[in-house]
């Protein structure tokens, strides 16, 4: 169970809805076992109350949420359509060149790597889905079946260098040390390179009543506002943000090292002003979110 923010570590959390606890989202079961009782986790929403991100505090270890993973991205002619014009608007927004290195963090099936590595990128995966990275690999696309952290980071850095791009698509969400995390990217990151992420998008959320994206992988619920200030506190800059629409409406975030060379477009104050207009960072909004789910439940 956590007891402080996982962007800014305040210990002013508040919880603003609960839902019935349930089994992890994909412990699917064999037919004979469906006379026995699974176990069921906390779905206990809180929202930091200092830097207003959303987020659950029940954890559920890592290894047994991720391990055997079985979803890939490959079998969805959606996510590969989608992962094409990511890839490619990337490549010219950012000026890669051939040889640059592209190191995704979950990268899953490798369908994504597969655009950068046609167009002539070294590509690395990073995936702790033991058969999914075996099978990854196999297919030509390395990939490492670990978790991502700062030590790996350092490995990679010796043995390639550092990394142009860092994409990380589904997993930003899904992590508990996301600070941690983020000193990772920093080590692994060029001077010149960007991290961009893509989350399920707060603000969808709300708007559109998704009670169903709160499972226990999606351990954050992100938003602009707070996640500004979490990136400068760890001498990194957000400087773009757009809304996609995967997942019904996602957030992608362009992230830079501190000091680069990139401006901050408007995309991020425009972004806020939204959230703010529509109080995400406060606790009553959320309230009155859990008031909207009973009333879709009757």
């Amino acid at each position: 169970m956590r007891t402080c923010c996982r962007l800014c570590e305040s210990q002013e959390l508040k919880e603003v809805f609960e839902l019935n606890p349930t089994p992890p989202a994909n412990a699917f079961i064999p037919e004979s076992e469906l006379n026995e009782t699974q176990d069921c986790f906390p779905l206990d929403m809180h929202q930091c109350v200092d830097c207003g991100h959303v987020q659950l505090l029940t954890v559920i270890d890592s290894e047994y949420l991720f391990r055997k993973y079985i979803y890939v991205s490959g079998t969805s002619s959606v996510f590969v359509n989608h992962f094409q014009s990511y890839a490619e608007s990337i490549i010219q927004d950012y000026g890669l060149r051939q040889n640059d290195l592209v190191v995704e963090i979950g990268s899953n099936d490798g369908t994504l790597l597969n655009f950068f590595k046609e167009k002539g990128m070294q590509v690395l995966g990073i995936d702790p889905a033991t058969r999914i990275a075996k099978n990854t690999t196999k297919s030509g696309i390395e990939t490492i079946p670990r978790f991502f952290n700062e030590h790996l980071a350092k490995e990679i850095r010796k043995d390639r260098g550092t990394a142009k791009v860092i994409p990380a698509n589904n997993v930003f969400a899904h992590i508990d040390d996301l600070i941690g995390f983020v000193n990772g990217v920093r080590e692994l990151l060029a001077d010149d390179g960007i991290f961009v992420f893509e989350v399920s998008y707060l603000l969808d959320v709300y708007e559109k009543t998704f009670f169903d994206m709160t499972y226990h992988e999606h351990l954050s619920y992100h938003s602009v506002l707070p996640l500004k200030s979490f990136f400068e506190s760890n001498y990194l800059q957000l400087i773009d943000a757009k809304r996609v629409g995967t997942h019904g409406g996602s957030l992608r975030g362009i992230v830079q090292k501190e000091g680069g060379l990139r401006e901050t477009n408007d995309s991020i104050k425009d972004l806020i002003e939204l959230e703010l207009k529509f109080a995400l960072n406060e606790p009553e909004t959320w309230l009155g979110f859990k008031e909207r789910i009973d009333k879709k439940e009757q």
